[in-house]
């Protein structure tokens, strides 16, 4: 595995992890203040090998950070569960906003990355307004109807279930890939 893809991995699923397993052992709030700990590390190790951090790992550090402290100042698990809500609903609408106005987010974010053709993106962007719309869904009705100690598991499960969708997501930039400039999953050469 390169260096790039451990920090990817790293910035995803460490702070994530280490919530889920501190939330085993302590409160609710103390399992917030690791989580916090550790996207603020996760970040910072991005930094420092990478010189620049990807702008998806800085929005959900924003809102893990401001809905960590509320939820921690407020001893309130909500506004961390409510939070995961947002953000999905937000990049749904943000994705989905673009698309109206002919501007593929994904593609401005991505294009580094992989070399597509633009039916590939656009479909790869409907996709990814379906699933975080789903995903806010989901998490609001959790949040709704279940204990936050709950939400942590179905938090874990939606991670997993994200990652494997974000994974199947390679057949497509496989199929609509750029053959002059790319690996055969559509990788920028």
């Amino acid at each position: 595995m390169n260096k790039k893809a451990f920090l990817n991995l790293l910035n995803e699923f460490l702070p994530v992890l280490g919530f889920f397993t501190a939330v085993q052992f302590f409160s609710f709030y103390t399992a917030t203040s690791i989580l916090m700990a550790l996207t603020v590390l996760s970040l910072s190790v991005g930094w420092y090998f990478e010189r620049h951090l990807p702008v998806l790992p800085i929005i959900s550090g924003f809102f893990v950070i401001i809905s960590g402290f509320i939820t921690i100042i407020y001893k309130t698990p909500d506004a961390l569960i409510f939070a995961d809500s947002l953000y999905y609903f937000m990049m749904g609408l943000i994705i989905a906003t673009g698309l109206i106005f002919k501007i593929n987010i994904l593609k401005l974010i991505f294009a580094r990355v992989f070399a597509v053709k633009d039916m590939g993106w656009k479909i790869l962007a409907i996709r990814w307004v379906v699933i975080f719309l789903l995903g806010g869904i989901a998490n609001e009705v959790v949040r709704q109807l279940a204990t936050p100690e709950v939400w942590v598991h179905f938090k874990i499960l939606k991670v997993i279930l994200i990652t494997i969708f974000g994974l199947y997501q390679f057949t497509l930039s496989r199929k609509y890939r750029i053959p002059e400039i790319s690996t055969d999953w559509g990788l920028r050469n």
